[in-house]
C-alpha cells in the first residue's frame, strides 16, 4: 500500500534444513549453517573420508560437515581405510533437505509508529513458530528489510523512524508512521504528513490528537480533510494550508470537515473550493460542542453550483450544530470570495458562519471578502459580535463598516489590536489591509493630534517608523469647531515636541496642536499683502485684515478675492496701497477682484493701471451680497486701450452684481480715467460702472477727471433690472460724462466748506481737513482734523461764514463788514458806526466747535475828534 511518498515492505526470512539419516529428518539453516552427522567408529581409529553424490545440492568438508546449497536429497558416504586393528569400512546415509516455513501474524503489532518511539520487532514476534515448531526470532538467518528506509528502517532488533511520515505494509500489516514532539503533539511539515494526520483522525479514531504545522503546505488538488469530529488542539503556527479542490458533486468540503470540542488557532487557509453541492467552508465544515477558533485567516474562494436551492457556504464555519454548541471566534480574518451560481444559492451563505445553532461569539474579527449574497449574515445570525469590522456586507450587515482607506492607513489594524499588550494584528503599510501577525515590526501605533484635549486627527505608524500618509493639514476651523471665528486670523500651527512627518513612533501617543490667533491679519509690506491674497485664495476668505503701513506693490499684480470671494472686513487704517500695473490684455483688474458681503474701509489706493481690456477699477472689481465701502480714497489713474466698446472703467467699483446691495459712505475718487479709443470713451464712471443691484452713495466726493462721454456717468452708471441708485449729499468738482451730485469749486474745497458739508453734522469724525495745508477734504476719523463752521450774524441773519480746523483759528481773514452791508436801507451815511464782534472774536480766536459770532456796532450822529489821534483816525 502506498502513502505519503513511499511504499516499503518488511521481509522476514528464516530458513532451516532437515538432514534425514536412514531413520529421520535433520534440520539446519541455509546459508550459512552446517550439518555434521554422528558416526559410530567402534574400534576404528582411522579418520573417515566423506563425499556426497551431488555437489549441486550440498558439499561436505573433510570433517564430515554438510553445507547445503538448496533443498534436495544427497547420499553422504563415509569411508574408513584399513588399519592395524580394523579392516576398511564404509557406510552411507541419505540426507533430504526441506525449506521450513513461518506463518507471520499482525497480532500484537501497532498500527501507528511515532518518530520518537522505537519498536523491538522480535518482541512482537516472540511467540511465532516455524512449521516445524521451532523458534525463529533468535535464528541467525532471521532478517528484516525495508523497501523504503526513508520512512522506516530496521536497526538490529528495532524498527526506527527515518524522518518521513507515511504508510507501509509488512507481512500484510499496515503501519502509519507520524512525527510527534515530546508532549505527543503531531508535527506536520508537508502534504504527506497532513494526510497522515487526516488518516489518524479519520480512520484510526485518534480524534483527540494535538497537532501543529511546521511549514506552509500545498495540497494542490488532493482533497484531504480532517473529520470524524476532530477534538484536539490544532496550531497552525501562522503557516498556510493551500489547496485547489474540485469536489465534483461532494458536499461538506472544508479543511476541517467536522470538529467537536476542538481548538484551532494560528492557521491560514488559501485556495479554492468548487462543488456542485453545498456546505462548503474555508476552514470548518461542521462544529459541535465547545469550539474555539483564534488567530485564523481564511482566503478561500468558494464556488457552489448546486441547483437544489442550497449553497450553505461560509468563510469560516458552514454549520454549527446542536443547541448546546458554544463557538468562540477571536481575532480572525475572512478574505475569500463566495459565489453561488443560482439565485436560491445566493440566499444561503455567510461571511463567517452560515447555519448557526447554539451560541456564538465573535470578537476582534474582520471580513474583507466578497460575495454575491442576497441574504445571510456578514458574521453570524443572532451572534454576539464585539469589535468586528467589515468592508463589504454579506447579506445582513453586522459590525462596523470600514472603508478601503481605513484598511490601508492602519485604522482597522489598530482597532482590532484594541490596545492589547500581546500583539495579534499588524500591518505592513503599502498593503491594503491588516494582517494577523506577531511580528513586532508590523505593530500599528496610533498618534492622536489634539487641540484643547480633543482629538482632531489620527495617524498610524508601524513600530519604529514615521506615521503613514503624512502629517495632518489643519485649518483653524478644523481645530476650533463652533468656536471658530471666520473673521480672525489664525497662524503658526505647531505640533508638540516638534513632531513632524519624520518623527519615529514606538508607542501610542498624543500630540498637542497649538496656533497663534489674532483678531485680524496685519499687512505692513508687499509680502504681507501677497500672503494675504494667498490666504484668501486658499479658502480663508472671511479673515479680517488691517494695514499697519503704506504698501507699494509696484508692478507685482496681486489681488484679493481672485479665486474665493473676499467676505471679511478690510481696514486700511488710513494707509495707502500703491500699484503700477500694466496688465496687457487682462480685464477685470482691481486691488479687490471680487468681494461678497464684505466691508472695506479707510483705505487709500493710488498709482496706475494700464490695460488693453475693459472692466478696470481703482478699488473693487465685482461686488456681491450686502457690501459696505467707507472712508476710502481712490487716486488710481486708469488707462484703457479697449476698442470694442466702452471701457467700463470706474474709480471705485466695476460692477455691482444682480442682487447685491452696496452702500458707499464717505469716499473720494481722485484718479484720472482715460480711454485711448473713441469707443472706449463711451462708457466710464467716476464711482460705479455697472449697476445691476441696489447702490446707495452717502457723503461722497468726486475730484477725478476723465474723457468719458455718451454713456459715462459721474457717480453711478444707469441702473438695470429695475434696481435703484440713491445719491445722498454727494459732490463733484468735475463731471464724468453726465453730471451727478452737486457741483463745488476748488475754493469751496480749499476753504473747508466741502469738508463741512460732507461731515454733515454727524456725531463722530468722518471728514476732515487741515485748512491752509490740504487743498481738499479727506475721509478721516481724526478729531484734530474736524472742520468747524463759524457763522457771522447781524440781527440773527448770517452775513458771512468761515471754517476752521478744530482748535485752530478760522481759515482766511476775518470778514470785512461795513455798516451799510449790515444795515441795508437803515444805514444813514451821516452817522458814525463802529463795528464789533461778540466776545471779541478775531482772526486769532481758537475754534473748537461750530459757533455763531454776532456782529454789533456803536452808532453816533457824528464822529468826535478830541486829539491828534482822533484826527488821524477820522482821516
Amino acid at each position: 500500500m502506498a502513502w505519503g511518498g513511499g511504499v516499503f515492505t518488511l521481509h522476514l526470512y528464516c530458513i532451516r534444513h532437515s538432514v534425514i539419516p536412514n531413520w529421520g529428518i535433520y534440520y539446519t539453516s541455509i546459508p550459512p549453517s552446517f550439518f555434521g552427522p554422528v558416526i559410530n567408529y567402534d574400534t576404528h581409529n582411522v579418520k573417515a573420508e566423506f563425499k556426497v553424490d551431488n555437489n549441486d545440492i550440498a558439499t561436505v568438508t573433510a570433517y564430515g560437515f554438510l553445507k547445503f546449497k538448496c533443498p534436495g536429497t544427497v547420499v553422504l558416504t563415509a569411508t574408513c581405510s584399513a588399519s592395524e586393528n580394523c579392516a576398511k569400512a564404509q557406510c552411507s546415509t541419505t540426507v533430504t533437505t526441506k525449506r521450513d516455513g513461518v506463518t507471520f501474524t499482525s497480532e500484537g503489532l501497532p498500527d501507528v509508529i511515532f518518530n520518537n518511539t522505537s519498536y523491538c520487532i522480535r518482541n512482537y514476534l516472540y511467540n511465532s513458530k516455524t512449521k516445524s515448531g521451532g523458534n525463529f526470532h533468535a535464528n541467525g538467518s532471521f532478517s528484516v528489510t525495508s523497501s523504503n528506509n526513508a520512512i522506516l528502517r530496521y536497526d538490529d532488533l528495532w524498527l526506527k523512524f527515518s524522518g518521513t511520515a507515511g504508510e507501509a505494509t509488512t507481512f500484510s500489516h499496515t503501519f502509519i508512521v507520524a512525527r510527534r514532539d515530546q508532549y505527543g503533539t503531531i508535527l506536520i511539515k508537508d502534504a504527506n504528513e497532513w494526510k497522515v494526520f487526516c488518516k489518524l483522525v479519520n480512520e484510526k479514531g485518534m480524534t483527540n490528537l494535538n497537532a501543529r504545522l511546521e511549514a506552509d503546505i500545498d495540497l494542490g488538488g488532493d482533497i484531504a480533510m480532517v473529520g470524524n469530529n476532530y477534538a484536539g488542539t490544532f496550531d497552525g503556527q501562522n503557516h498556510t494550508l493551500k489547496f485547489n479542490w474540485n469536489g465534483g458533486s461532494d458536499s461538506e468540503i472544508a479543511p476541517f470537515k467536522k470538529v467537536s470540542n476542538a481548538i484551532i488557532k494560528n492557521l491560514r487557509t488559501e485556495g479554492t473550493i468548487k462543488s456542485s453541492s453545498y456546505y462548503l467552508s474555508g476552514l470548518v465544515g461542521d462544529a459541535y460542542g465547545t469550539v474555539n477558533i483564534s488567530n485564523c485567516a481564511s482566503n478561500v474562494n468558494i464556488t457552489s453550483s448546486h441547483t437544489g436551492g442550497r449553497c450553505d457556504a461560509a468563510g469560516m464555519i458552514s454549520y454549527i450544530g446542536g443547541g448546546s454548541a458554544n463557538i468562540t471566534i477571536t481575532d480572525c480574518l475572512v478574505e475569500g470570495n463566495i459565489t453561488a451560481m443560482t439565485d436560491e444559492g445566493k440566499k444561503r451563505m455567510g461571511g463567517f458562519i452560515y447555519n448557526k445553532n447554539g451560541s456564538c461569539t465573535l470578537a476582534n474579527c474582520l471580513y474583507v471578502g466578497t460575495n454575491n449574497a442576497t441574504s445571510g449574515n456578514t458574521f453570524a445570525y443572532n451572534a454576539t459580535i464585539k469589535n468586528c469590522y467589515y468592508l463589504n456586507a454579506c447579506g445582513t450587515a453586522q459590525g462596523e463598516q470600514v472603508t478601503k482607506d481605513q484598511l490601508k492607513n492602519g485604522y482597522v489594524a489598530c482597532q482590532l489590536q484594541a490596545g492589547r499588550n500581546d500583539q495579534v494584528w499588524g500591518q505592513a503599510f503599502g498593503s491594503n489591509a491588516p494582517q494577523l501577525t506577531a511580528d513586532g515590526a508590523k505593530r500599528v501605533r496610533k498618534v492622536e493630534f489634539t487641540y484643547n484635549n480633543r482629538v482632531k486627527a489620527t495617524r498610524y505608524a508601524t513600530h519604529g517608523n514615521a506615521i503613514y500618509g503624512g502629517m495632518p493639514t489643519f485649518t483653524a476651523k478644523d481645530l476650533l469647531g463652533s468656536d471658530y471665528n471666520e473673521h480672525h486670523y489664525y497662524s503658526g500651527i505647531t505640533f508638540e515636541g516638534g513632531f513632524n512627518g519624520s518623527t519615529i513612533v514606538n508607542t501610542d501617543r498624543t500630540v498637542a496642536v497649538t496656533f497663534n490667533k489674532k483678531d485680524y491679519y496685519e499687512i505692513a509690506s508687499k509680502e504681507d499683502w501677497k500672503a494675504f491674497c494667498d490666504l484668501v485664495k486658499s479658502g480663508q476668505n472671511v479673515v479680517d485684515a488691517k494695514m499697519t503701513a503704506d504698501v507699494n506693490l509696484g508692478g507685482d499684480i496681486a489681488v484679493i478675492g481672485s479665486r474665493k470671494n473676499y467676505s471679511g472686513i478690510f481696514d486700511g487704517q488710513g494707509h495707502t496701497l500703491t500699484v503700477n500695473w500694466n496688465v496687457g490684455n487682462k480685464s477685470y483688474i482691481a486691488p479687490f477682484y471680487i468681494v461678497e458681503k464684505a466691508t472695506i474701509k479707510n483705505l487709500r489706493t493710488e498709482g496706475q493701471i494700464t490695460s488693453n481690456e475693459k472692466f478696470l477699477s481703482g478699488l473693487v472689481g465685482n461686488v456681491y451680497g450686502t457690501t459696505t465701502i467707507s472712508g476710502c480714497v481712490s487716486a488710481v489713474n486708469i488707462t484703457s486701450s479697449y476698442d470694442n466698446g466702452g471701457c467700463n472703467a470706474a474709480g471705485l467699483i466695476c460692477i455691482v452684481k444682480l442682487g447685491a446691495n452696496v452702500t458707499i459712505d464717505d469716499c473720494v475718487v481722485k484718479g484720472n480715467i482715460t480711454a485711448t479709443t473713441d469707443k472706449g470713451k463711451e462708457k466710464m464712471t467716476g464711482f460705479v460702472s455697472g449697476q445691476e443691484g441696489t447702490c446707495t452713495l452717502n457723503n461722497c466726493l468726486y475730484l477725478g477727471s476723465s474723457n468719458g462721454d455718451t454713456f459715462s456717468r459721474t457717480f453711478v452708471d444707469d441702473a438695470y433690472h429695475g434696481v435703484t441708485t440713491t445719491l445722498n449729499n454727494c459732490y463733484n468738482l468735475n463731471t464724468c460724462g453726465t453730471a451727478q451730485g452737486k457741483k463745488v469749486t476748488k475754493e469751496q474745497l480749499r476753504n473747508g466748506e466741502v469738508a463741512y458739508l460732507l461731515q454733515n453734522k454727524r456725531a463722530g469724525n468722518f471728514w476732515g481737513q487741515t485748512l491752509g495745508t490740504e487743498n481738499d477734504p479727506q475721509p478721516t476719523d481724526k478729531a484734530e482734523k474736524h472742520v468747524c463752521k463759524v457763522d457771522f450774524t447781524y440781527n440773527d441773519q448770517v452775513k458771512a461764514t468761515h471754517y476752521a480746523t478744530r482748535n485752530n483759528a478760522i481759515y482766511g481773514d476775518m470778514p470785512t463788514f461795513t455798516a451799510k452791508d449790515l444795515m441795508g436801507s437803515d444805514y444813514n451815511e451821516h452817522h458814525y458806526y463802529a463795528i464789533a464782534f461778540t466776545g471779541g472774536f478775531n482772526e486769532n480766536t481758537t475754534v473748537s466747535s461750530d459757533q455763531t459770532v454776532a456782529v454789533t456796532f456803536n452808532k453816533k450822529d457824528y464822529y468826535e475828534i478830541a486829539s491828534k489821534e482822533d484826527w488821524k483816525t477820522f482821516c
